[in-house]
């Protein structure tokens, strides 16, 4: 038989046929099955959040949280997320594609770390964190520092001293003042460091890379801050830390390669706080 277009019509045999065969297992299995896996999962996952909890109760190797290691990574940047190789795992909780710091909202939870990186922060809290030389603070680039790290703002610091608090809504009325002259109480010196430690890395990087140090003005540094001496510090920043030096030695410069990160940011910041 032929259509009107001169085609021949097609019969029912000539259309393709879908045949669905019976599902072996039904849409109910399929669905109790996946509620089963996300319950064992969930019983799993609370599990290992419980042994986390645990070991950090009992580990005060452990308990050290974002905002106490961020302190420790400005004035060793090598040790930042940004300038690591593998990031997976590594300071989760810090950013590096947007910018460099930490996400506020995590500032106060624990750490993600491995073990040497712990390690290295423990150490230098032990003996170099109260000889962190401090220098000028004004108030607006405070103001600037509060901006770009966020963790510092009292809405992210749950334990801000609430003097703390009225310097950072009130800082316009200190005009140039050297806001490092104020108490402790109402300017952390823990805020003092991050604040220096963020204008060092930000703001100074490359004046601090291209100082060149005598050895006499690292004899009288060492005399005052003698935790950066050779003998804290040659297991850990390697056999090269400050292996010519002596406390007699001349006016002659220091080797580039015998002074470790922290301790070229530590001499930084002493010699612009004499001025």
């Amino acid at each position: 038989m032929l259509v009107a277009n001169g085609n021949s019509e097609l019969s029912e045999k000539d259309f393709i046929h879908e045949e669905y065969g019976r599902n072996p297992f039904p849409f109910w299995g399929w669905l109790i099955a996946v509620l089963g896996f996300s319950l064992l999962f969930s019983l799993a996952l609370s599990k290992y959040t419980a042994v986390l909890s645990d070991q950090y109760a009992d580990s005060p190797f452990l308990r050290v949280t974002n905002r106490e290691i961020s302190l420790f990574l400005w004035q060793n940047p090598n040790h930042m997320r940004a300038h690591v190789k593998s990031k997976n795992g590594y300071l989760p909780a810090f950013q590096y594609a947007e910018k460099i710091g930490l996400n506020p909202e995590y500032a106060d939870d624990y750490v993600q770390a491995p073990p040497e990186l712990l390690f290295l922060y423990h150490t230098w809290h032990r003996l170099l964190s109260d000889e962190f030389p401090i220098r000028a603070i004004s108030a607006e680039e405070f103001q600037v520092f509060l901006e770009d790290v966020e963790e510092w703002q009292p809405r992210y610091w749950n334990q801000a001293p609430k003097e703390y608090v009225h310097l950072t809504e009130d800082l316009g009325s200190y005009g140039k003042k050297n806001l490092n002259l104020l108490p402790a109480e109402i300017l952390p010196i823990r805020v003092r460091q991050a604040f220096i430690g963020w204008k060092n890395y930000f703001y100074e990087g490359d004046k601090i890379n291209e100082m060149v140090v005598a050895e006499n003005e690292l004899e009288k540094f060492i005399k005052q801050y003698p935790h950066y001496a050779r003998n804290y510090w040659r297991n850990i920043a390697g056999d090269s830390y400050l292996k010519t030096f002596t406390l007699k030695g001349p006016a002659e410069p220091v080797l580039s390669e015998q002074i470790a990160p922290f301790l070229r940011v530590a001499l930084f910041n002493e010699q612009k706080g004499e001025k």
